[in-house]
């Protein structure tokens, strides 16, 4: 055997064993990092369990406070479902600035009274105390009811198509309204996990969705309703009807963005022929003081003050009637 032969067999059992040593630490490596992936796999695993545990304490916790505030106010009647309306359209802080207002409301009328500036007669001042507060807290309801029903339309259409994927996906729909409920924002996530929370404590889903309904109050959501509960009773296909109902309610807004616009110089004539008078009265307290004081310091002038008062809360409100248009 040559020199060369001897050197090709040592090249050739050297590359044999630098391929086997490459196989052997590669294996090795491989056998680590797919160790260390087990490894945390089982942390995660049981961390998720955990803390999936602990969330669902803390939703039957939740769930069952609400049902207990919902039992105590259904007992108080008319007045019980005013309040859950309230908590519905303007929360914990819609509450607070309303009772506020109408607090302040009530303040002002009674100093308005102290100093003279309204009458001290036998039906001006239970008129001013009771009914200039109660003004107040309708006009402020209204309000918050209005920018609710915005903002709650302007979410249900992608709640719907998210309902729908999860239908797909054959996800529950109990554990889609919970998603929900998670992952939108106020106004209508909040109500979506109040219904979870409802329907995790064993509600039936048709006691939950009309309670939904009766706090909701808007005939878009009523369509939603409906179509689980026939959905529920007949069977058939969810996607396909939730679909249907996501573009009937895109349409509705759509209707509802146009007629706004429609009206929209209606509502400012009203509003520049509302602030008209004020202006004026103002104008005249600069210019001539005496003139307009006649007003306020004569019993005539406090009468014709006064019936210009309701004149103009009749022509706001006859301005408002004709501009708006409910879709």
């Amino acid at each position: 055997m040559s020199v060369a032969d001897v050197i090709t067999l040592l090249c050739f059992a050297f590359a044999v064993l630098l391929g086997l040593a490459i196989m052997i630490l590669m294996d090795v490596l491989h056998r680590r990092s797919a160790v260390r992936i087990r490894q945390r796999l089982k942390e995660i695993t049981g961390l998720s369990r955990h803390v999936s545990r602990q969330k669902i304490l803390q939703d039957l916790e939740r769930a069952q406070t609400e049902a207990r505030r919902y039992r105590r106010r259904k007992a108080m009647g008319t007045l019980g479902y005013y309040f859950n309306r309230l908590d519905t359209v303007g929360g914990h802080q819609g509450s607070r600035v309303l009772f506020g207002a109408v607090l302040a409301t009530l303040l002002l009328m009674i100093l308005l009274l102290f100093l003279g500036f309204i009458p001290t007669t036998w039906w001006s001042v239970p008129a001013v105390l009771l009914l200039a507060p109660l003004a107040v807290a309708v006009f402020l309801y209204r309000r918050q009811v209005a920018r609710f029903q915005v903002r709650f339309l302007s979410q249900l259409s992608d709640a719907m198509d998210s309902i729908t994927r999860a239908s797909q996906a054959g996800i529950p729909v109990v554990q889609s309204i919970r998603n929900v409920g998670e992952h939108f924002n106020a106004p209508l996530g909040p109500e979506f996990r109040r219904m979870g929370d409802s329907l995790l404590l064993g509600n039936d889903i048709q006691e939950v969705m009309d309670d939904a309904v009766l706090r909701i109050e808007l005939p878009d959501f009523a369509f939603f309703a409906v179509c689980l509960s026939l959905q529920r009773d007949t069977g058939g296909s969810l996607v396909e009807a939730l679909d249907n109902l996501s573009g009937i309610i895109r349409a509705r807004r759509d209707l509802r963005l146009k007629t706004k616009a429609m009206t929209a110089e209606g509502r400012l004539s009203g509003m520049v022929l509302t602030m008209l008078p004020f202006f004026i009265a103002g104008a005249l307290f600069v210019l001539n003081p005496n003139y307009i004081s006649v007003l306020f310091e004569t019993p005539t002038g406090q009468n014709l003050l006064w019936a210009a008062v309701i004149m103009l809360l009749l022509g706001v409100i006859s301005i408002r009637k004709i501009a708006s248009m409910e879709v």
